[in-house]
């Protein structure tokens, strides 16, 4: 299999008439492991265990390494899983030496939304929103859970529904009786299951990109990519207009780390409603492949530079001679993630992820499909081609001016 590390001597014309070849190499063992079976296995499982922010590494984590075990990713030596990378509370996977700083980042966020517990009002329980509360009005099948500090675990406090009326949030617990108390948390549920239009339903922002880094790792470790998968225990936060307010957890973790050539961020995204009604001034669609974007949150987040947009447009152009299908974004919204955090060290930013509808439970149930999650996680690798790529570009430029 090709290693990208011994690239680094070519010109960028060499590289854009060569890209074929390498990603050609490549193809062999990503259509091997990156199966639409796996992806069902490991998005399922990460879906149906609900993760509110900061507490994603207890319950998540766990349940990642079980699928990784399984699979024997975490026997080869070129992997290492650390569910609290330098004491930051958050999981992280690197391949290679986990000794030297890595070139390429890719970052998934591995909690979801949540709402923060405030005093009983006789009938329900007013929340507070952990995260950015799009159901303006509705009732959505909720759970409480609340941490056993004696057995050190997470269990659930109560079953019962979020209600939204005019945005404002609060929780209805199915037995009365029951009370909840500052510490829990109140999460959204759904089971991870197929849809009679023949996507699926599930809280997928974003076990669909966890999903798609992990199951890519031991080919990025197989292909000889240094790389650090990050899996931030707190992306969501509160609501803000600020762009640090959120992705806090990605702040942590690279707090402690030099710049990196590239940084991948793989998230759920906005997709236009086959209705028509919800963020249908999105131009990608379900079943129509991995989604490129340019910017986030309408520049409030990342700004992907020309060069390196214009590098993956090139390699995004090649992908389905491999039988991966990419859509780009029109940028009518694309939602800031982990790049809020990751901008802080590199511009050098690239918005990867798969779409969407109803990410945060907006109308309804999320919804997305599990064939662009696997040509997510296959473009994912081939991704990494540009990581050489760009910097012998940058270096080029700066030659120039």
């Amino acid at each position: 299999m090709l290693n990208i590390n011994h690239l680094s001597d070519r010109s960028i014309p060499d590289y854009l008439e060569g890209f074929a070849e390498r990603l050609a190499a490549l193809r062999p063992a990503i259509d091997a492991h990156i199966t639409m079976e796996r992806i069902t296995r490991y998005v399922t499982a990460i879906a149906d265990t609900p993760a509110p922010s900061t507490t994603a590494s207890a319950m998540r984590a766990p349940v990642l390494r079980e699928l990784l075990v399984a699979d024997g990713a975490l026997a080869d030596a070129r992997i290492t899983l650390d569910v609290n990378f330098r004491n930051t509370a958050s999981t992280v996977m690197l391949t290679g030496d986990p000794a030297i700083d890595k070139p390429l980042w890719y970052f998934g966020h591995l909690d979801t939304i949540s709402y923060l517990v405030k005093q009983f009002d006789g009938e329900r329980y007013p929340l507070v929103p952990f995260c950015y509360h799009l159901t303006t009005n509705g009732r959505r099948d909720a759970r409480c859970y609340r941490f056993d500090l004696w057995h050190r675990r997470y269990f659930i406090a109560a079953e019962g529904s979020l209600e939204s009326r005019d945005g404002t949030a609060f929780f209805r617990a199915a037995d009365p009786a029951i009370r909840l108390q500052p510490g829990d948390r109140v999460v959204p549920v759904t089971n991870c299951a197929p849809a009679p239009d023949g996507h699926w339903t599930g809280h997928f922002d974003n076990a669909g990109g966890v999903a798609a880094l992990a199951i890519a790792a031991p080919i990025l470790a197989q292909a000889g990519i240094d790389a650090m998968l990050a899996f931030p225990d707190e992306e969501e936060g509160p609501a803000g207009s600020g762009n640090q307010v959120m992705g806090r957890g990605g702040s942590r973790i690279i707090d402690r780390l030099a710049p990196p050539d590239l940084a991948i961020i793989a998230d759920m995204q906005q997709a236009a409603d086959p209705g028509g009604v919800v963020n249908s001034d999105n131009n990608t669609q379900l079943g129509k492949g991995a989604v490129l974007s340019e910017f986030s949150s309408l520049a409030r987040g990342a700004v992907t530079p020309p060069p390196l947009l214009a590098l993956a447009r090139h390699l995004g152009g090649l992908l389905p001679e491999l039988g991966v299908q990419m859509q780009e974004s029109n940028n009518a919204y694309t939602s800031r993630s982990d790049d809020v955090s990751v901008l802080l060290k590199t511009p050098n930013i690239l918005l990867l992820g798969f779409p969407g509808i109803n990410r945060h439970f907006d109308a309804a149930e999320p919804k997305a499909n599990l064939s662009d999650i696997v040509d997510l996680s296959k473009a994912l690798v081939y991704m990494a081609l540009l990581q050489p790529a760009l910097r012998v570009l940058n270096d080029e430029l700066g030659g120039m001016r």
